[in-house]
């Protein structure tokens, strides 16, 4: 379906607006494409983009500051987006934010299921160990998770009952049968087993850069990585279990 110059300059200017939210806000004095096909595609890929830029900015921004301190105008100027993208892909500041949490918790079920054939059939204990080992690096990745939980579980509000029920209840049902199926421990004790392991698998990670003023090293170096995972894996096990997990 090959297009006229005129046709096409009158697609220009049927979708202006469109082209303004999909970023493509310069004038096309001379088409580039051939069909309508191709003008749709290309507006297409361009709202790909501007979405991951409005998402990756709205994940830093709700991390740094929680939900409350951050505003639409600062994704879009962060993201680098004209103005009233984020309100014409996400409806508005809390379908932004659901989808910011459905990136980064996305992250986590895509590397705990890429990893589920490599320990369903460990023992027990071999099993939490990798489990342990795996999901501490995943925080070095991904420490922007930790720092969204943080903000967000401090307070008893509808946004942290939305994240425990769609994402962290089932990861902490899966966690406790994993680690009291390994491990002797009680039913009320595993509360605090589960926030040692938090605790002693993000924060470092979270606070990477008071870490390196005060031990003038980056924990995001690899083999400091490693070492961190060593020490959190013999912690876990150890302390609780009797042996080190090899």
């Amino acid at each position: 379906n090959r297009v006229t110059y005129r046709e096409a300059e009158d697609q220009i200017r049927h979708y202006a607006p469109a082209r303004y939210l999909c970023g493509l806000s310069e004038i096309l004095e001379t088409p580039d494409f051939t069909t309508i096909h191709d003008f749709v595609s290309l507006m297409q890929e361009r709202a790909e983009i501007t979405i991951e830029k409005i998402r990756v900015a709205a994940i830093r921004l709700f991390a740094e500051r929680g939900y409350d301190g951050t505003s639409i105008r600062e994704v879009e100027n962060v993201a680098g987006v004209n103005r009233g993208l984020v309100n014409y892909h996400f409806d508005n500041k809390e379908a932004l934010w659901k989808a910011a949490l459905d990136q980064v918790f996305g992250l986590l079920e895509t590397h705990t299921k890429d990893r589920a054939e490599l320990y369903r059939d460990l023992p027990p204990k071999e099993r939490i160990a990798y489990v342990i080992r795996s999901q501490v690096r995943f925080n070095a990745a991904h420490p922007e998770l930790n720092q969204l939980m943080m903000q967000e579980a401090k307070s008893d509000t509808p946004r942290l009952h939305y994240i425990v029920d769609t994402y962290v209840r089932p990861i902490m049902e899966w966690l406790q049968h994993t680690a009291m199926e390994a491990l002797p421990i009680e039913q009320d004790e595993f509360l605090y087993w589960y926030y040692m392991f938090l605790g002693s698998s993000t924060t470092v990670y979270s606070m990477a850069p008071e870490s390196k003023l005060l031990f003038g090293v980056d924990v995001m170096e690899e083999k400091m990585i490693d070492r961190h995972v060593a020490l959190i894996t013999e912690f876990l096990l150890t302390r609780i279990g009797g042996d080190t997990a090899k």
